[in-house]
């Protein structure tokens, strides 16, 4: 390990404007062929650039997630490198954007602190981003034609698949990425099969801190490989009810809080750089292992060995994630959970490698997330805006409970989108969720967005209710109730609840019973506070087709895999 006094110049790489790289095209395979190129450039090709110098004069703090911390003891050296990674992403990208900054460490009569150091060269970077224009796609003249995929750049070659696309090179790079590394293809014709990577062969192109890695890890430790969808349709047509998409949208909560407070406990320069580097590691990991976890355990993979989800980006403490409609919310409750359990162990593991001095949030961190569940048809881009949405929502309700109740917790915040709309969600929630009385007593008709143990409780209970097999438009009466008045909202659902109790529902339905008595005692209300009453039925009522009654849970421990699914009915037969 190098002396860190003797490195004065920190570079800075951050990957600028991912989503529209990312989404520049709405087509699967281009969207997961730039994510691919973006964790091969930041996590292979930027390391191999940096092993061409001399390992005397720098040191590596961190590369992943998008990100990357290197120190440097020259500043032309310092120099050269940002020179040769800008230039490796123009020529393996053509679009991609990455910003990497040199700031030299301050060395005035009170010094910089590593930490310190550290929040400066992120500021500055965030302040140059600013400043940097966009580039202007490059497409004029009468014979020049646009890429069919994303429409900005003029168009290099054309492909005779699923009829003729003109392709621009950005385009036909991200194509290549995935046709020649990630998978296969083991059955042609229109019932085409592609069959993810061995582990191994992942491993050599991207490292084994790449999302898909992860996934062959798992499912290779289990005795099976997978099978990857080739458009969001084949995620839709594995949804119930039939061809929607849940798209999730997860972040880490309080990061930059995080990282203040591991300047102020860890005064060492050598303690600090080892809580710095084990604080991005460990969020990483978390975050590709509690992915991949959660969509094993919880979306249906059949005989066949398909798994109808996409990860589109899973690295540092950010998800992106689309999986059936009705798998959703399980997916994401079951992220976060794992998330926060895996921060809190990976902390007791480095600490115990020596890799950590001591915990830095002995409860684990937390993430929030956002989910949009709609038709697999509508624009991706558009999900991933209303998903980022509800998740700063939702992000929102998780620092205010850190605040005031130093509780640390998941949140998620969600939509079941039934048309397009411009409105901004909080806005909608606002003209459409909330009544104001003259008493100053204030009404929602959501309980949104939910702490991962609310969130249990509110699936427990839709499942509950399609247990007990209560007639679907009787639960769907009082949707409309709701939205009257509150004075007139009471007085229907009250004769509502008559009713069921009359036709014998409620002494069927223990579930039903609690929820219009128990639970929602100024039914269909319930007091918050003096000044607040909510109900959680429009959610209810919402989400009661994509909730799927008596769904067990399994662990990993007990998954089974496909193959052993197979033999076993083999033999039950």
């Amino acid at each position: 390990m190098n002396d860190i006094n003797s490195m004065c110049f920190l570079v800075v790489i951050e990957t600028q404007k991912v989503k529209s790289y990312l989404f520049a095209s709405p087509i699967m395979r281009e969207i997961r062929g730039a994510s691919m190129l973006l964790d091969l450039l930041n996590r292979k090709k930027t390391k191999e650039i940096l092993k061409t110098f001399n390992p005397n004069d720098y040191e590596l703090v961190y590369l992943g997630g998008g990100t990357g911390r290197i120190l440097f003891r020259r500043e032309e050296d310092a120099e050269n490198f940002k020179n040769k990674v800008l230039k490796t992403y123009r020529q393996e990208t053509v679009t991609a954007r990455v910003s990497v900054e040199i700031v030299p460490r301050k060395k005035d009569d009170n010094g910089e602190t590593f930490p310190e150091w550290m929040s400066h060269g992120v500021r500055q970077s965030q302040q140059n981003k600013l400043g940097q224009s966009k580039g202007i796609p490059v497409l004029a003249g009468r014979w020049v034609q646009p890429c069919t995929s994303c429409g900005q750049e003029p168009a290099e070659k054309i492909l005779h698949e699923h009829g003729e696309h003109r392709l621009c090179r950005a385009c036909l790079l991200k194509r290549r990425e995935i046709s020649e590394h990630l998978y296969k293809e083991i059955k042609s014709g229109k019932k085409r099969k592609w069959l993810l990577s061995p582990a191994s062969k992942l491993i050599s192109r991207y490292t084994d801190r790449f999302i898909f890695t992860t996934l062959a890890q798992y499912t290779e430790d289990r005795g099976y490989r997978i099978f990857l969808p080739q458009d969001f349709d084949d995620i839709g047509q594995a949804s119930r009810p039939f061809n929607y998409m849940g798209f999730i949208y997860a972040d880490g909560n309080r990061m930059g809080e995080v990282v203040k407070a591991l300047g102020e406990k860890f005064t060492d320069e050598e303690e600090a750089k080892l809580a710095y580097k084990a604080f991005s590691e460990i969020m990483d990991q978390a975050t590709r292992e509690a992915a991949v976890e959660a969509v094993l355990e919880v979306v249906d993979i059949k005989k066949d060995r398909f798994v109808p989800a996409e990860f589109i980006m899973a690295g540092g403490d950010d998800l992106m994630l689309a999986v059936p409609g009705h798998n959703a919310l399980d997916v994401a409750i079951l992220f976060m959970e794992r998330f926060q359990e895996k921060t809190r162990k990976l902390q007791d593991k480095y600490i115990r490698q020596g890799r950590l001095p001591e915990p830095f949030s002995h409860e684990g961190l937390t993430t929030s997330a956002g989910v949009v569940i709609a038709h697999a048809h509508y624009p991706v881009s558009d999900l991933m805006d209303l998903a980022g949405e509800l998740m700063k929502i939702a992000k929102t309700k998780a620092a205010r409970l850190a605040e005031t109740k130093k509780e640390q917790t998941g949140t998620l915040d969600f939509i079941v989108l039934t048309e397009a709309g411009s409105e901004p969600i909080k806005d909608r929630r606002k003209d459409e969720y909330t009544r104001y009385l003259n008493s100053g007593l204030e009404i929602k008709l959501t309980e949104r967005p939910y702490t991962t143990a609310k969130a249990h409780w509110l699936l427990t209970t839709i499942r509950d209710l399609k247990s007990s097999r209560i007639p679907r438009s009787k639960l769907k009466s009082l949707y409309p109730v709701l939205f009257q008045g509150p004075m007139q909202a009471q007085f229907d659902a009250l004769r509502i609840r008559e009713r069921l109790k009359v036709t014998g529902d409620l002494k069927r339905s223990d579930s039903l019973n609690r929820l219009v008595t128990t639970t929602l005692p100024v039914f269909p209300f319930r007091k918050r506070d003096d000044n607040c009453w909510t109900t959680p039925l429009t959610e209810i009522m919402e989400l009661y087709d994509f909730i799927q009654p008596g769904k067990n849970k399994s662990t990993m421990n007990h998954y089974i895999s496909p193959e052993k699914e197979e033999s076993h009915d083999r033999v039950a037969v």
